[in-house]
């Protein structure tokens, strides 16, 4: 059966909007020190963020998205940084936490062709696409 070249899932090639979807790298998903609850949040971080590293969502909008209390997500988000997932970035007193994903999918541009220069929380460069309008 041939393709005739058109959209097979009626997407159209636009950008998709913030929050239809979050990468999970398999090293996440895999790792046996983690518990479900870890990962589910972990793809709240992963799907705040779009270009870079860095999240910065609030434990009380992940803790109602995952359907947990502040508590168990405060203890979720320790572990990510204990099993090295995740980076906690310094911020002053009453501003709100910023994630640092260590993951190389994020490291990596997500357009060819278009690659910026940007630096993250950490002070290390990394590439990132960037959009154009």
């Amino acid at each position: 059966m041939g393709h005739t070249g058109e959209p097979l899932v009626d997407h159209t090639g636009e950008p998709l909007p913030r929050w239809l979807y979050a990468r999970i790298p398999r090293e996440v998903v895999c790792d046996p020190g983690l518990e479900s609850l870890d990962v589910q949040v972990y793809c709240m971080l992963a799907g705040s963020v779009w270009q870079g590293t860095t999240a910065k969502i609030g434990t009380r909008l992940i803790a109602r998205s995952a359907h947990a209390s502040r508590r168990l997500v405060i203890a979720s988000l320790r572990r990510l940084e204990a099993r090295g997932h995740v980076q906690k970035a310094v911020v002053r007193r009453g501003e709100r936490e910023l994630y640092i994903l260590t993951s190389l999918v994020f490291g990596q541009k997500q357009r060819a062709g278009i690659e910026e220069v940007i630096s993250s929380p950490i002070r290390t460069p990394r590439l990132a696409s960037v959009r154009s309008d």
